[in-house]
């Protein structure tokens, strides 16, 4: 069940340029002697500056739009350690403008060309046990890199699934499902305002790219029938200007929810969740608290930290992070909450991430005690 419900906060959008290379697939019938015949147009991109207005604009799908299949020139990418959004299932897909390559660097400062567009569409299934029940697609989000850098913008599906429109105010959806694990949910889903992609995305005052780097690429996917590596693949489909180094030796993130060291996987999943915020030059980075991956310094990754600010985001508690004592930690106490003065992330959650508060409990429980006095 999904019912919206407007919400305010305006901002005037800057169109950015860029060149789309794409095709979608759209029917015309004609009438011949032997009855109607659908034949198969190619779907051309709008001219003009951008956002359009509305999601077909752009031809990034083709077929019945809902399918969200992605057109010809259109990669879809996973990550591997995602970003929680209350449940929301992701579909990921990078354009290049026609002619576009993307520089390569090893850490994640890779270097997209001008016109290059990010695009995520969130979705819920009636049952998430059951993928095959049916889904609901709420919003997608475009990244576009423009003269003046990355803007980001979003576009609301219709009930009928048949059209996105650009959306600047924001909107709160009421959505119901079942979860993995059979937990029913009924819960306000929040569509944001443009104005919040900067609450994520901006970096030095300068919107920024976050999931498309070396960390969360590296990693196996599923092409044509086939496992293969994701970086390999992109490589392969001639998206770099230059050759990859083995991928082998590049670093990689872990499942969060996998197999791999615990440690490992829950940095995965601070930085996913985390490090967009809390890092030098992101909108947390005024606390010390740094939770990016590969900062390795104890202080600074909360460990016996005192925080920057007191009140009720501390609960009580003296540090960030004690070891062996999850109970102590101002990290578990904040993640745990969806109390607005409290909660962490601070946008747009709503609902506690069960599974990543778990896999942090672990991480912490598993430190040599320490009670940092």
């Amino acid at each position: 069940m999904i019912r919206s419900r407007p919400s305010s906060d305006l901002l005037l959008i800057a169109g950015a340029a860029a060149l789309l290379a794409a095709a979608c697939a759209d029917t015309e019938s004609s009438t011949s002697s032997g009855g109607t015949t659908v034949t198969p147009q190619a779907c051309v991109p709008k001219d003009g500056p951008l956002p359009h207005e509305h999601l077909t604009d752009y031809c990034f799908f083709q077929g019945d739009l809902k399918d969200l299949a992605p057109a010809e020139g259109v990669y879809p990418y996973d990550v591997a350690a995602a970003l929680w959004s209350d449940h929301a299932a992701k579909q990921r897909m990078i354009v290049l403008p026609k002619g576009g390559k993307i520089t390569f660097d090893p850490g994640e400062k890779w270097q997209f060309p001008l016109g290059t567009i990010l695009v995520k569409t969130f979705s819920f299934y009636d049952d998430f046990r059951d993928l095959s029940t049916p889904h609901h697609i709420l919003e997608t989000r475009l990244l576009i890199l423009g003269d003046e850098g990355w803007t980001g913008h979003v576009y609301r599906w219709n009930d009928a699934q048949t059209e996105a429109t650009l959306l600047v105010a924001g909107e709160r959806v009421d959505v119901s499902y079942i979860d993995e694990t059979g937990e029913s949910y009924a819960e306000e889903y929040i569509v944001p305002n443009t104005n919040q992609c900067k609450s994520c995305h901006e970096r030095d005052d300068k919107n920024t790219f976050l999931g498309p780097f070396t960390h969360q690429m590296n990693r196996p996917v599923v092409r044509d029938g086939k496992e293969v590596n994701q970086l390999d693949d992109m490589a392969q489909r001639g998206m770099f200007d230059g050759d990859l180094p083995a991928v082998t030796g590049l670093p990689a993130f872990p499942d969060p929810f996998g197999d791999g060291p615990l440690d490992d996987r829950a940095r995965a999943y601070l930085h996913a969740n985390c490090s967009h915020c809390h890092r030098p030059g992101g909108g947390g980075g005024s606390s010390g608290l740094v939770l990016l991956q590969w900062e390795n310094g104890t202080q600074k990754n909360g460990i016996c930290k005192e925080p920057a600010a007191a009140g009720a985001g501390t609960g009580g508690h003296s540090y960030d992070i004690v070891p062996g004592h999850p109970e102590d930690s101002i990290l578990i106490y904040r993640v745990s909450s969806t109390d607005p003065q409290i909660k962490m992330p601070e946008l747009p959650n709503r609902i506690v991430d069960k599974k990543g508060v778990a896999l942090l409990t672990e991480w912490i429980s598993a430190m040599d005690p320490n009670t940092c006095e």
